[in-house]
């Protein structure tokens, strides 16, 4: 099962400022969520990411992929464009360092 999350600015925003790269604070009730997602371990990620799976996802890349500071931080500055067709109107996907706009993923264009 293929299942594709978007991540908004705001969200790539909260989650870099969590983690120190820039962007801009959550609030009071982000700020808890970011921080039971940071210190949580797979399991409990996992359920959290049922309820708010953006920034599960925002999360996960952040700590895990080697781009997943850049890949938030053209998420956040609203810079993003497909690698394939050059479109900015998401949701995003990421194939190794390469976003690729939903339709170009799953090769409708």
């Amino acid at each position: 099962m293929n299942i594709t999350v978007s991540i908004s600015p705001e969200i790539a925003s909260h989650v870099l400022a969590h983690f120190g790269h820039g962007g801009y604070e959550a609030g009071t009730f982000t700020r808890h969520l970011l921080s039971a997602m940071d210190t949580a371990d797979p399991v409990n990620l996992a359920a959290l990411g049922r309820a708010f799976p953006a920034y599960a996802a925002a999360v996960v890349g952040i700590k895990y992929d080697p781009e997943g500071v850049a890949f938030l931080q053209r998420l956040a500055s609203g810079g993003f464009a497909c690698a394939k067709c050059g479109g900015s109107d998401g949701p995003f996907v990421t194939v190794g360092a390469s976003p690729l706009c939903e339709p170009c993923h799953q090769g409708q264009r």
